[in-house]
């Protein structure tokens, strides 16, 4: 009876430790750059307010690159730079329009002012 209570006791702690690591994961967003291009916005069946698809090429700070696949409710300025939080679990949580000079050194030297 008692190694039943310690077995259970061990795999409680395992789940509260689990559950503690997902939600530490689901806050953690790291930046990646874009650029929009709209030949590569697709219009979708729409679902709550988001009406277009987009599948680009980002970079993160240190130029490692990424394609990235986030919805939208209107189709993008084109040219526009992007700078996207990105999610492990969720992916694209937000993204703010940007300007090139604020782009990392090592993501400028993939795009044209």
């Amino acid at each position: 009876m008692k190694s039943k209570k310690v077995v259970l006791g061990i795999v409680a702690a395992i789940l509260v430790v689990l559950c503690m690591g997902v939600a530490f994961l689901a806050t953690q967003n790291e930046d990646y750059y874009t650029q929009i291009d709209n030949n590569w916005v697709q219009e979708i069946a729409p679902h709550g307010e988001m009406n277009y698809k987009y599948t680009l090429s980002a970079y993160d700070e240190n130029g490692n690159e990424k394609d990235i696949v986030f919805e939208t409710s209107r189709v993008l300025t084109d040219d526009a730079f992007l700078c996207l939080k990105v999610n492990f679990i969720r992916g694209v949580v937000t993204w703010a329009e940007t300007e090139y000079e604020k782009l990392p050194a090592k993501v400028q030297q993939y795009y044209n002012e």
